[in-house]
């Protein structure tokens, strides 16, 4: 790839990123690509305080707090990135947009070219016969064999894939999982919605969700104690999956599934229809959202040091009295502080049980992160120190985008008594 600063051929490749409309409907990213290319063609180097207010028009002490401009440029930086790697690999110049700075480079993609006015190779004269040669030739024969052996030894050491998430597979976290001889159970968390009616005798309208209702059982539960509800609401036996848990099992699958796991029994089973006869057979993962626990609510929270109040947003430490609170869903380009919850529990027959979970979608998007990242899957065990654990994360990010967490309490987990209640109703 070389590198050059050519604006006719720059302003050709943003044209075409324009066409392919790669950067998808957002306004703001669009705003952005214009700024830079505008500066680049200048020759200038905006500063991240000059794009918050240019771009995103934060004024006063917002430009010193503001985390939307390297939010944005991240984004921006992936979808150039996508976009080559996919529909505009042939294209003849790429933009790219370097870390660390905020100005476009345009690459070349092909092979290299003779520089112009390269001349042709010329041949050396032929050496006048001698009585040593043929000694000469099959001693540089044998050197031409040894070198020509070793460089095909090291191409297929360099050649032969590796793993690269092996670091990730060895943490004390995940290694008992994989190894296990146990079915895998993978269990997104998801969540009933039913229809809304404007008037009785109409088609639904629009599709809601109500946290006192998580099964199509307890919407006629919910009914009988208020009939006039029949009139609006209407079962449609629907649920719907987060986009953060579908993230979740793009990103965890690979890892809980390497090549040496054949033949391992796996199911992908929402928590909406998890039944206490599986939490008893198979090693469980719980990827979603606190709030979409369900059956797994009880042996999670039972002995656990955090109390979990409201719609899961409000979260109270026992051992230290401070009581942490979610922000809500907002306007993009805001910071936002959420909680992302881990744990790693005893299932009822001896099986594990791991829980990633978070407030709300970019919580859960960090608990990914920190359990698919080496440097943070050690942080956490050095934290730890057990077996089985719980641990509780601060969760700093713009809109719906995580940027960073922050552990704030990791300890032993106290598995006394966790799964009495629940089975006694479903004995072995």
């Amino acid at each position: 790839m070389t590198q050059i600063a050519d604006h006719d051929k720059l302003t050709a490749a943003a044209a075409r990123i324009r066409a392919s409309q790669c950067l998808g409907r957002s306004g703001t990213l669009y705003r952005l690509f214009d700024y830079l290319l505008a500066r680049t063609l200048a020759g200038e180097v905006p500063k991240e305080v000059e794009i918050a207010g240019d771009v995103f028009g934060k004024t006063g002490s917002d430009l010193l707090v503001d985390a939307s401009v390297r939010v944005y440029i991240h984004r921006l930086r992936k979808k150039l990135e996508e976009h080559y790697a996919g529909p505009g690999q042939a294209d003849p110049e790429q933009l790219i947009l370097p870390k660390g700075e905020y100005r476009f480079q345009l690459s070349i993609n092909g092979d290299a070219a003779p520089l112009p006015g390269d001349a042709d190779p010329v041949a050396p004269e032929e050496a006048p016969p001698s009585a040593g040669r043929p000694r000469q030739s099959w001693l540089f024969l044998l050197i031409g064999l040894i070198a020509g052996g070793t460089l095909v030894l090291a191409a297929s050491w360099f050649m032969t894939p590796r793993d690269p998430l092996a670091a990730v597979r060895a943490s004390g976290i995940w290694a008992p999982i994989i190894e296990s001889r146990r079915s895998l159970i993978l269990v997104p968390g998801d969540y009933y919605i039913m229809g809304e009616r404007d008037r009785p005798d109409a088609d639904p309208a629009r599709l809601v969700r109500e946290y006192a209702v998580n099964s199509r059982e307890e919407l006629d539960e919910w009914f009988m104690r208020e009939p006039s509800l029949r009139q609006r609401y209407v079962d449609l036996n629907l649920f719907y999956l987060p986009v953060s848990a579908g993230y979740a099992l793009k990103t965890l699958m690979p890892i809980l599934t390497p090549p040496s796991a054949v033949g391992r029994a796996s199911w992908l089973v929402p928590s909406s229809k998890l039944t206490a006869n599986l939490l008893k057979d198979g090693d469980l993962v719980y990827m979603g959202l606190l709030s979409g626990l369900d059956l797994l609510q009880h042996p999670v929270f039972a002995n656990s040091r955090f109390a979990f109040a409201g719609s899961f947003d409000e979260i109270i430490d026992s051992e230290t009295g401070k009581i942490y609170i979610a922000d809500s869903s907002g306007e993009a380009g805001v910071a936002r502080r959420n909680y992302a919850y881990i744990a790693r529990l005893p299932g009822p027959n001896g099986n594990n049980i791991l829980v990633i979970a978070g407030t709300r979608d970019p919580a859960l998007l960090q608990a990914v992160d920190i359990l698919s990242n080496p440097a943070t899957l050690k942080q956490l065990e050095a934290a730890t120190k057990s077996h089985y654990f719980e641990a509780l994360y601060a969760v700093d990010g713009v809109g719906e985008s995580n940027l960073r967490g922050t552990l704030i309490a990791a300890d032993a987990r106290s598995v006394k008594g966790m799964w009495d209640a629940d089975m006694d109703a479903d004995p072995e």
